[in-house]
């Protein structure tokens, strides 16, 4: 290795360490508050909030990645530059692509170390990190239980429920709405007065009290039955007792790129093209947003790197704080972008491959024009400084 590779890494892997760490730890925070809220208030042991953690780890280290990345290039770039060191090498006849190949190097061997641990651990933790969330909602269904908030959790075999408000004294549910059959086409509402959570051995048990429900009649188009009742028992997947379990999540985020594969291909065959189901649609599309994005994200790491080092060039005075303030801002911009095309390639206003790689296909272009115009400008100054140096020879004729 060159000694300049040597010395561009020197100053690229202590800053992009400490920033993995930072960005880590700031994501796991958030989420840490979030499970403290949670665990202290519903009363779950330490020890599922610590595996928990451990779980989400995986995914927030894949987008911890790129961003440590994008900061280390800033910052060293940053320094080199204050330091004058990048006009040194100019001076002493080492060309600016010899500075770039090294840190770009860096971020195609980053962006291929992201990709691996989405491919190999990240499926892995997010299967365990779903399974151990669904057994302690099985426990304690409270943990998913909010006041006026359509509970997506339970939204297993076609339901969603959602209630208003809890009478402190009684502890009853106030004003239950559940959705039952929502995909089917025909979906039947049960709206109670009061509704109270029990458990019977080991068995819970949601019993409705006081309330009507609403079934489509099949021969009539807009024709509903409305059934009214005093007491209605539904069954719930909850335990009284934390027990864990095999599980398997069908999600798209569980699932490694071959598997997704072919879960895209099944859904696509079973898909009518008279008929098209919307909500297999839906799928259809977010599966497809979360496999592209399975190759986009690592790759945000070579698109960061493009933009970085041009950049970081760039950089005349105060290099550091100013890297650093450029990053955060491309940071901002380019998960601003994912979130835009997450939305719009799931509600199909945008192609998944597109809308995944927009983000990339931004940034990336903005970095090779950066490039461009470095180059360009080095090569017209040193033109300029040819051209200075250059000896003027004057033809004279004796005259005489």
């Amino acid at each position: 290795m060159k000694i300049l590779s040597r010395y561009c890494l020197k100053e690229f892997i202590p800053p992009f360490l400490i920033s993995l760490i930072c960005f880590t730890c700031i994501i796991l925070f958030d989420e840490l508050f979030r499970l403290i809220k949670l665990f202290v208030k519903k009363g779950v042991g330490p020890i599922y909030l610590i595996e928990s953690l451990l779980y989400i780890a995986p995914a927030t280290v894949v987008l911890s990645i790129p961003m440590a990345a994008l900061v280390a290039i800033l910052l060293a770039l940053g320094r080199l530059a204050t330091d004058s060191e990048i006009m040194a090498m100019r001076a002493n006849g080492i060309g600016l692509h010899q500075l770039m190949v090294p840190l770009l190097a860096m971020t195609v061997l980053l962006s291929v170390i992201d990709l691996a641990v989405i491919e190999y651990v990240l499926p892995q933790a997010t299967q365990a990190s779903v399974k151990l969330k669904r057994d302690i909602q099985k426990h304690n269904p409270a943990l998913i239980l909010e006041e006026g908030t359509i509970m997506k959790e339970l939204q297993t075999k076609g339901k969603l429920w959602m209630y208003e408000s809890t009478d402190p004294e009684t502890e009853r549910l106030q004003n239950v709405r559940i959705w039952d059959e929502i995909y089917q086409g025909q979906p039947r509402l049960t709206i109670a007065r009061t509704a109270m959570l029990s458990y019977e051995g080991n068995e819970a048990q949601l019993t409705l009290y006081d309330g009507h429900t609403y079934e489509p009649v099949i021969d009539k188009s807009d024709g509903y039955r409305i059934t009214q009742f005093q007491e209605q028992q539904i069954a719930l997947d909850f335990t009284k007792d934390l027990q864990r379990r095999d599980y398997t999540s069908q999600h798209p985020q569980t699932m490694r790129i071959g598997q997704l594969s072919t879960y895209i291909g099944k859904l696509a065959a079973s898909i009518k093209p008279d008929k098209p189901s919307t909500y297999t649609l839906s799928r259809l599309r977010y599966a497809r947003v979360e496999y592209h994005k399975k190759f986009a994200l690592p790759f945000a790491c070579l698109a960061f790197g493009l933009i970085g080092i041009p950049l970081g060039i760039m950089v005349k005075k105060n290099g550091k704080m100013i890297g650093f303030g450029i990053g955060l801002s491309l940071i901002l911009l380019y998960y601003l972008l994912l979130q835009i095309g997450q939305s719009t390639g799931t509600n199909g206003q945008m192609h998944p491959a597109f809308a995944m790689w927009l983000p990339n296909l931004v940034i990336g272009t903005i970095g090779l024009i950066l490039i461009a115009t470095i180059f360009y400008e080095n090569k017209v100054r040193s033109f300029m400084n040819r051209e200075k140096k250059m000896p003027i020879v004057v033809n004279s004729r004796a005259v005489t």
